[in-house]
């Protein structure tokens, strides 16, 4: 289902391995979590290192991971044709698609790197003091594709696996400010006690 998805992102013609040498998902928090900001969004962009000429994003799929909580509120920022912001099931998003055409001489495709490709909500009940790890797996297309008029431009550049990191983040969660001031309060007494 993914291969044919991302076959109709990319209009474009493969070619042999270049030097190129990484590429990966950035999953970042827009904020940390506790009881006055429950949720957070989580931003899920593509990177890469551009070889002799400059490329761009063409396509990648992936599936997201956050070690708890619960994921809502799919958006696909970056939404060429065959996109989809996955199932969502709790912790875990499934089969996300993005991609972008890539027609050089009309000007259409962004050359943005890093480049957002989706987002989404992440929220929990459980305000404890952590740090929830976010992954990307089963990733089996990561495409750039060349910028500039043919000849040179349009050819595509598949990053998976050999070149290709999965992507990792954290979301941070901390209890009520009230919380911390508890906390603090002993931490305050024996400061004081010292200085006397």
């Amino acid at each position: 289902m993914r291969r044919t998805q991302l076959s109709i992102l990319m209009v474009l013609f493969a070619v042999p391995a270049v030097a190129q040498t990484d590429g990966t998902y950035l999953l970042l928090s827009s904020n940390t979590v506790s009881p006055t900001t429950t949720i957070t969004t989580i931003e899920i962009w593509a990177t890469w290192t551009d070889p002799r000429v400059e490329w761009i994003f063409g396509a990648g799929d992936y599936d997201l991971t956050a070690g708890e909580g619960v994921f809502s509120n799919p958006v696909n920022v970056l939404h060429g044709p065959g996109s989809t912001t996955g199932v969502i099931t709790g912790n875990v998003i499934s089969g996300a698609v993005n991609g972008q055409l890539n027609i050089p001489l009309l000007f259409i495709g962004s050359q943005d790197n890093p480049i957002l490709l989706a987002t989404y909500e992440w929220t929990t009940t459980d305000f404890t003091v952590r740090t929830v790890t976010l992954t990307t797996s089963n990733t089996s297309q990561f495409i750039v594709a060349e910028w500039g008029p043919p000849p040179l431009g349009g050819r595509t550049f598949q990053m998976f696996p050999q070149l290709f990191t999965a992507g990792a983040g954290v979301i941070n969660v901390v209890p009520a400010p009230a919380v911390w001031v508890v906390l603090a309060l002993p931490l305050a007494a024996a400061t004081r006690r010292r200085r006397c």
